[in-house]
């Protein structure tokens, strides 16, 4: 039930006429959110929630990931715009690809983004139109 209220949160906020930024624990139910004063929602404003959410939740993805499952990943799979259909291959793409995303102990949440990138702009499975542009 948590997850289903922080999707419909994430979507809601990203249908605001205001640029927000979103920052979900789905485990405890919390989120928060800040609005900006631009018109509109954009592809930076999605970034943005993007790498805002796997910097405070990078532990949670690091384990999700590996596991092929898990609500971070279900999470993060929304913000990044693929489709319900598309995310079991997300989700087991995350897992195979697991070493190359976190290849040591340090590797940042922007590191980590900008490779899943990478990788999924490679994978004729993913849409090229990623809201990480």
């Amino acid at each position: 039930m948590k997850f289903l209220l922080n999707v419909a949160l994430i979507a809601t906020l990203g249908l605001c006429t205001s640029a927000c930024t979103v920052v979900t624990d789905p485990s405890s139910g919390a989120s928060g959110a800040s609005s900006g004063s631009s018109g509109g929602s954009s592809s930076s404003d999605t970034s943005q929630q993007t790498s805002e959410f796997a910097r405070a939740n990078l532990e949670q993805l690091r384990n999700d990931m590996a596991a092929g499952q898990g609500e971070y990943l279900d999470s993060l799979a929304t913000l990044l715009g693929v489709s319900s259909n598309q995310q079991p291959a997300f989700f087991a793409f995350t897992k195979d690809k697991f070493s190359v995303l976190f290849p040591n102990e340090q590797t940042t949440s922007t590191e980590m983004l900008v490779t899943l990138e990478r990788e999924m702009r490679a994978d004729p499975r993913f849409n090229p139109q990623l809201a990480l542009n």
